[in-house]
């Protein structure tokens, strides 16, 4: 189902698509290519949301957002390919976060959409945010069963960085209250090392006896305190799960609980990016009028390590394809 969901000032109109799929519901913007809510019941919506437009204009959190090109942060904001420096876009103490973050503040085209599916695309330009080459992307959400799926595709024209992710704040209590009390397993052994502008040391770190260590599941908020206020970190993911979705083999990366619904994220990338925000402005509010507040949701970004992009993985050329798939499955607890 379509509806309009705004206009912007430059008059470009917005519309969000609303899927279903059994009891899961799920809406989907154009703005960014955004996913603006998750129920995988019908009832309780487990992610971060906006009523209104202007509210994803003004927004600096990327709830939902479509991270592109390249997601989390790369040094001073250059990279080098074949000898050629190209100068990014500084947007987080002089490096670049999350591609720029305007890719996600355009207006995608809708390729094809279904009763539970849809397909969103934008070209970005050569030169936009100092990437080089132009980059054909498509995301396609798609809900199967309790499970959302993202697949990823994109077609470069030259060689170029590229690694994407979803930005969902999940809170499987509905948004309105912290996370501190959500259980978590992660499957990792070891996180990234990261220095005081969160740029990867080169170092993998042990998680055990860590405020990271995930091995078992616990509680979120066990350690969060004056010292470690919240997580930013990056996981490289030890594979003992494997379920196979669209015809491809994922390894189950990390698993959440709040004593009622279980949701398990899968992925074929070999990190996931725990992110919970220590601090975060009331304003604009979550959908149902509902404040923003400090540890409100965590993060689930699959991705390659941060920073890889600066030592030459991710590169895709010409006649390349990325593809990535990522999915959150949604269980009721018995």
């Amino acid at each position: 189902m379509k509806r309009t969901f705004g206009t912007l000032a430059s008059g470009e109109a917005v519309d969000i698509y609303t899927l279903h799929s059994g009891e899961a519901v799920a809406e989907v913007t154009t703005y960014g290519a955004t996913l603006v809510s998750f129920k995988p019941f019908g009832d309780v919506n487990i992610i971060g949301g906006y009523d209104e437009l202007s509210s994803y204009v003004t927004d600096t959190s990327n709830q939902g957002a479509i991270i592109a090109r390249v997601t989390n942060r790369i040094e001073d904001a250059t990279i080098t390919i074949d000898g050629a420096i190209y100068m990014l876009t500084a947007n987080q103490n002089g490096n670049c976060l999350h591609g720029g973050m305007l890719i996600n503040n355009q207006v995608w085209s809708v390729e094809n959409a279904t009763d539970s599916s849809i397909t969103l695309s934008y070209y970005s330009p050569d030169g936009e945010e100092g990437f080089p080459h132009g980059l054909l992307i498509k995301v396609t959400y798609s809900l199967v069963g309790s499970a959302l799926a993202i697949s990823y595709k994109a077609y470069p024209e030259g060689k170029t960085p590229i690694s994407m992710t979803n930005h969902a704040y999940f809170n499987l209590d509905g948004m309105g209250s912290d996370i501190k009390n959500h259980e978590l397993k992660v499957y990792a052994d070891s996180y990234t090392a990261v220095d005081q502008r969160l740029i990867p040391t080169g170092e993998h770190l042990s998680v055990v006896g860590t405020p990271y260590d995930f091995r078992s599941s616990r509680k979120i908020g066990e350690f969060i305190d004056d010292n470690l206020k919240g997580y930013d970190t990056n996981f490289i993911i030890c594979p003992e799960i494997y379920k196979e979705f669209e015809n491809k083999k994922l390894v189950l990366a990390a698993v959440a609980t709040n004593g009622k619904i279980t949701l398990k994220a899968y992925t074929d990338r070999p990190c996931i990016h725990l992110y919970t925000p220590v601090t975060m402005k009331s304003e604009p509010h979550f959908s149902g009028e509902v404040p923003r507040c400090a540890l409100c949701g965590f993060c689930l970004e699959a991705q390659i390590e941060p920073n890889a992009v600066k030592h030459g993985v991710g590169l895709y050329d010409a006649g390349e394809v990325y593809t990535q798939l990522t999915v959150y499955e949604a269980e009721k607890v018995k």
